[in-house]
């Protein structure tokens, strides 16, 4: 990888990525070692359960969808990853089995990070193994927040938290990113499908949403945000 693709990379990098915990040096030492992948839509790069968690992927173009399946069958949708993120550094660290599947919601490419880089890079110096503390700390204080959420909120508060996620900042016109379905927006937002389609109905004849074929498009974005922070409070 030539040096000024490498500085535009970096620059791109998502603040809270892990790998901004790394000091420059081992940063660009661990991306030199990275190999990179093109993907087409649906097509794996991380299956739930794999034991084989050499590796962690940073996604360049495109969006990558991260799923699990329950032990009662079900699909959750955990998270999706946009351009600059980093996903699959768990099992990279712990050498543990995936605990999710990491498929290309949209043609996408990415980097590949071998663990033995990262781990090398993340031990190389007090600066470098502080970071990536501090970095885990706040994942586990996020976690929290989110698991006491889910447990406190009814269905709309869930599924406008949901939605608040996956508009597409860039676009500035309230689209999702990705065009989920009501079946991935239920997977996401830990609702049935049917409750879904319920709601956004509801919110599609207050005005808050509208429609442009598969497309979800959010009109009022300070009704959506006020209910997922504030819950059932915020009516």
């Amino acid at each position: 990888m030539m040096l000024d693709t490498l500085d535009d990379l970096i620059a791109r990098l998502a603040p809270d990525t892990l790998l901004r915990a790394l000091a420059p040096e081992q940063l660009e030492t661990l991306l030199r070692e990275a190999t990179r992948r093109d993907l087409r839509p649906g097509e794996p790069i991380i299956s739930q359960g794999d034991e084989n968690g050499d590796f962690a992927v940073v996604v360049l173009t495109g969006g990558l969808k991260i799923a699990m399946v329950s032990a009662s069958g079900h699909e959750i949708i955990l998270n999706y990853c946009g351009p600059g993120e980093l996903v699959g550094e768990i099992a990279m660290l712990d050498s543990g089995p995936r605990t999710a599947t990491v498929i290309a919601a949209v043609p996408s490419s990415v980097l590949l990070l071998p663990s033995h880089t990262f781990l090398a890079a993340a031990t190389a110096n007090a600066v470098s193994a502080a970071g990536v503390m501090r970095e885990l700390a706040r994942r586990v204080r996020q976690l929290n927040l989110v698991i006491e959420s889910d447990r406190t909120f009814s269905m709309a508060p869930r599924l406008a938290r949901a939605l608040v996620r996956l508009v597409d900042p860039a676009r500035g016109d309230g689209r999702l990113r990705y065009d989920p379905n009501q079946s991935d927006l239920g997977a996401f937002a830990g609702l049935a499908r049917e409750n879904v389609s319920r709601l956004l109905s509801d919110w599609e004849a207050q005005g808050v949403i509208t429609r442009e074929g598969r497309a979800l498009i959010v009109k009022d974005m300070g009704y959506l945000q006020t209910l997922a922070e504030f819950g059932d409070d915020a009516a």
